[in-house]
């Protein structure tokens, strides 16, 4: 592919760090790099803790476990995004509620939320910012959950960077997320964070991480260092991935600054061709364009597919919408509204390669390409 979806910008400290990593023979978790890349996260968040795991997967399973989730707990869930987020919770013996998301911003809906709890007692929910776009009822969602006592795991797994009337994405809830996979826009090859303000539930995340062994550290005699009082997992980032982690972060303004370029040109061509909606930017908001959408409406399923063919054809990479959780037979049962907005998002969209080499020729290249494809 000569125009690909994404790409790691790999042009700071990267291979600085990862080589003083191997000199210093430390390859394994708690290295240094890992905890300056873990406060270098936090700070750039804007909440007070975080904690390097090996996978967003792994970051939303550990998270889970440190809000307490545990058998018969049910976590409400949006239908429009990657499977691990449902399939977490079911990893945690806890029951998934799939509700819709709204059209605009692909977010989970505040009112779907809302009669859910009406309904049936609710543990916690999930808010996840799509491609990196604030959802639309982010303040309503934190208010709903407070008012509640329902538990909020922000995902903001494809959002770094992105902010809400001032605030990062991964700083409203309980708990948050991201992901640092190397397509991400902080990419390490594959990994998570888990963040929170409260010290208490990052205790019991790196309890869980770190294999449920309570007595480790210089609290307690050596001999207690492989007692384990749980099932826990072998989550925490190793040290060399924490290095290149280091290298990226500290190189993320222009990373982000590309990517918003990129964000910002797509959106105002896209807007020009009839029939093309695009993912919305609300008000007060500053999306950091993970990706980017070209949802067409007056094409059929089939078409879509085909049209997303033709372009990879000419050597432009693309992406399908996520598939709805509700229309995939492992996560059928959980679902508990009609998931028409997922389904519509599926049907119609196509995303379009959103690297941050791209510069305003290439992207006028691809949409003129995709437009003549499209057919408008």
């Amino acid at each position: 592919m000569k125009y690909r979806l994404n790409e790691p910008y790999i042009k700071g400290k990267e291979k600085e760090y990862v080589n003083d990593v191997i000199d210093s023979g430390w390859l394994s978790v708690n290295g240094k790099h890992t905890k300056e890349f873990e406060r270098q996260f936090a700070e750039m968040v804007g909440v007070k803790y975080a904690m390097a795991v090996q996978s967003g997967t792994a970051a939303l399973h550990t998270a889970l476990l440190a809000l307490g989730i545990k058998e018969k707990s049910r976590v409400a869930v949006p239908n429009y995004t990657c499977a691990a987020n449902v399939s977490t919770i079911l990893q945690c013996n806890a029951i998934p509620r799939i509700l819709d998301i709204e059209k605009d911003t692909f977010g989970l809906d505040a009112d779907g939320l809302e009669k859910l709890i009406e309904k049936e007692y609710i543990d916690a929910a999930m808010l996840v910012h799509v491609y990196g776009f604030p959802a639309r009822d982010t303040e309503r969602i934190v208010d709903i959950c407070k008012k509640n006592n329902v538990l909020l795991l922000e995902d903001a797994a494809e959002a770094h960077g992105a902010e809400y009337k001032g605030k990062k994405c991964g700083s409203f809830g309980d708990m948050s997320i991201f992901s640092v996979r190397s397509e991400k826009m902080i990419g390490v090859g594959e990994g998570g964070l888990v963040l929170s303000d409260n010290k208490s539930l990052m205790d019991k995340a790196y309890y869980w991480a770190a294999r449920a062994a309570p007595k480790r550290g210089n609290n307690y005699p050596y001999w207690y260092q492989y007692y384990y009082s749980g099932v826990g997992m072998n989550y925490l980032m190793p040290h060399i991935l924490g290095a290149i982690g280091r290298g990226q972060i500290e190189n993320f303004p222009e990373i982000l600054k590309r990517k918003r370029a990129v964000g910002e040109k797509y959106h105002s061509l896209l807007k020009n061709i009839e029939g093309i909606e695009t993912q919305k930017k609300i008000p007060e908001s500053n999306p950091s364009y993970w990706l980017n959408i070209a949802l067409m409406k007056d094409k059929s399923e089939s078409e879509v597919r085909d049209i997303g063919l033709k372009m990879m054809d000419k050597g432009i990479e693309i992406r399908p919408a996520f598939w709805p959780l509700d229309n995939q037979e492992v996560f059928k049962p959980y679902a508990c509204t009609e998931g028409k907005n997922a389904k519509y998002l599926f049907e119609k969209g196509l995303i379009l390669p959103s690297s941050v080499y791209l510069d305003e020729k290439s992207i006028d290249f691809i949409v003129k390409e995709f437009r003549g494809i499209y057919g408008k």
